[in-house]
């Protein structure tokens, strides 16, 4: 059976430790899961709640599931890794203009001053 993972559910299979691990296990085995966008986008803020690399979260997560989006994910986890951007959702707007090949429009310093395409206005 098929389907979509919440953050839950990704977060107890890539932890080290987590009191939801081998139920997720189980379920894990009867059940192909893939990882929407927006869950991909959670698993960010998740790492940032744990105090876990971006990039190594993700990238564990990527090892277990198919994720919607994962190269634009990973290019805004790196932006966050390196503090380029401060914020989950900064990091993703960027990170949606660079791949897109688009410019963000912004009043954001910290965004104007980035590497990423940007315009101010």
């Amino acid at each position: 059976m098929s389907g979509l993972a919440d953050a839950d559910f990704v977060t107890a299979l890539v932890k080290t430790k987590d009191h939801l691990q081998e139920r997720a296990r189980k379920h894990a085995r009867r059940h192909a899961l893939r990882v929407p966008f927006s869950v991909g986008i959670e698993l960010l803020f998740v790492a940032k709640k744990h105090g876990v690399a971006f990039m190594d979260f993700l990238g564990a997560a990527s090892l277990r599931f198919d994720i919607d989006g994962i190269d634009l994910l990973l290019t805004a986890a790196e932006a966050l890794d390196q503090e380029e951007v401060r914020t989950v959702f900064d990091a993703v707007h960027a990170a949606q203009a660079l791949h897109d090949g688009e410019r963000l429009h912004t009043t954001d310093r910290r965004l104007l001053d980035s590497s990423f395409p940007t315009q101010g206005w």
